[in-house]
């Protein structure tokens, strides 16, 4: 019977009842020769519509008709040539760069069919993010190389101490580390001699470099100690603008009397004053919340308590210590304040909530104000003012003017540290989660990351104590400024 039909159709092309029985032959794939070509050109044309039709349903646009005939007539060795295609790993682009038809057919019968390519090209997406990603543009503190500071002979031995000090922890304020800088480079310069036919300001600069960017890569510098470095080198570069000729050494000691003034007055004398204007706000009966721990902060509440004392010896105040991991700095206050008499509270950040209901004002430190008035400070301190607005108790931050700067800041992430060494053995590893082994620290499957500071936004601040008065946070630029004339 199949062989009366190819006859049919040939003798009867023209008529419509032998097109249909055309088809069955052509869906049988049984004529794969030259011999019914005139048959199967008709029952092609019909396939290449619906082929047509399809691709446009499943692609939106159209392709060649004859490259769909062509692979109409490949047969079996177009789904052969499909499943080559799919292993192609190109996506967007066609496989028409491999000869004959069936790859052009094979590469529209992929794009139907999406699955197999997502799983054949699957090293294409993106690998997993680690917490490296986020972070790897933060300086991490590690052990200084001290070894190789010293075989350079261009670090001081007490600039080399100091970035140790530094990196350890054992100076870790703002105050503390500027005020260790600058004393270690009053005694570089005290032992520094310019070469034989140099100018000591225009050389100096030069030799102070390599142990600044020693001591950057132990801990870094913070605003306050950036302001410092400024200033200092700024210093030795009036030397070159004076008309009187002095000589080498009334020039460095020049410099040393410069230093010891910059301590004294933007430091020392800062946190005096500041600490008279905050006990002016501080009354007998109200409950001041602090946290972790600051100099200026420690110091204000000292001589607030002493001058109350003096003025009314029954009259008191107390201190609320909030503190959180991994450093704990709040137990060194809390140590303080209750040596001189003060009653204090200690608390962890968890439970701030609650006792915010009982408390007058809210006493922070500062690391760095920047311009738009954003605050810098120890990591926790954004959710302390947060909370505090809140339940509407000021926030009065305690701050020098030289750890302002002309900077802005949006987020914390921009310029922070990140402490990877807080888990050592002499702070303990209390309170971490067993996690992954079971071992204490959790193995390969914990990261213990410790950010060291957070941003406050302005809006959460109510004033800035000072040593030139109470201001708002708005009037960083312009302290800022008359700074910068001044100096």
């Amino acid at each position: 019977m199949s062989d009366e039909k190819p006859e049919a159709s040939g003798s009867g092309s023209g008529t419509a009842p032998t097109s249909k029985p055309a088809k069955q032959p052509k869906a049988a794939k049984a004529p794969t020769d030259g011999a019914g070509a005139k048959a199967g050109e008709k029952s092609a044309k019909d396939i290449k519509k619906e082929k047509r039709a399809a691709a446009v349903a499943a692609r939106g646009g159209g392709e060649d008709p004859r490259a769909a005939a062509a692979a109409a007539g490949a047969g079996p060795s177009g789904s052969n040539a499909n499943s080559n295609s799919n292993a192609n790993p190109s996506l967007g682009q066609s496989t028409s760069s491999q000869p004959g038809g069936a790859g052009t057919g094979g590469g529209n019968n992929a794009a139907r069919r999406p699955a197999p390519l997502l799983s054949d090209v699957s090293y294409i997406l993106p690998p997993t993010p680690s917490h490296s990603l986020f972070f790897s543009h933060l300086p991490i503190l590690t052990p200084p190389a001290t070894a190789t500071a010293i075989q350079s002979g261009k670090i001081h031995p007490l600039v080399i101490r100091l970035g140790c000090l530094m990196a350890s922890g054992a100076l870790r304020g703002s105050n503390a580390r500027t005020t260790g800088m600058l004393l270690a480079f009053k005694e570089v310069i005290r032992d520094y001699e310019s070469p034989e036919n140099a100018v000591l300001w225009k050389d100096l600069p030069g030799h102070l470099s390599p142990m600044i960017a020693w001591l950057e890569g132990c801990r870094p510098k913070g605003a306050g100690g950036g302001n410092a470095i400024r200033w200092l080198k700024g210093e030795i570069n009036k030397l070159g603008e004076e008309e009187e000729d002095r000589t080498e050494d009334a020039q460095k000691q020049h410099l040393i009397l410069s230093i010891a003034y910059y301590i004294r007055d933007r430091i020392e004398y800062a946190g005096q004053q500041i600490a008279f204007e905050a006990q002016r706000k501080i009354r007998a009966g109200d409950v001041i919340m602090v946290y972790a721990r600051s100099s200026v902060v420690e110091r204000c509440l000292i001589y607030a308590w002493t001058k109350m004392r003096e003025a009314d010896p029954e009259a008191t105040f107390e201190v609320i210590v909030v503190d959180s991991a991994p450093l704990h700095e709040g137990r060194n206050l809390l140590e303080a304040l209750s040596a001189q008499g003060i009653p204090t509270t200690y608390t962890l950040l968890t439970s701030l909530s609650p006792l915010l209901s009982r408390t007058s004002l809210v006493l922070l430190g500062a690391s760095a104000l920047y311009a738009n008035g954003s605050l810098h400070a120890r990591a926790g301190t954004a959710l302390v003012a947060m909370l505090a607005k809140e339940y509407r108790v000021p926030v009065v931050v305690a701050v020098e003017t030289y750890k302002f700067t002309g900077g802005v800041r949006l987020d914390g992430l921009g310029m922070n540290e990140v402490d990877v060494n807080w888990m050592d053995e002499d702070r303990g590893t209390e309170g971490i989660v067993k996690a992954g082994d079971g071992k204490e620290g959790g193995g390969a499957n914990l990261t213990r990351l410790a950010l060291t500071y957070d941003l406050t936004p302005a809006e959460y601040i109510t004033a800035l104590c000072t040593e030139i008065g109470f201001i708002p946070p708005s009037s960083v630029p312009t302290v800022t400024g008359k700074t910068a004339a001044g100096a």
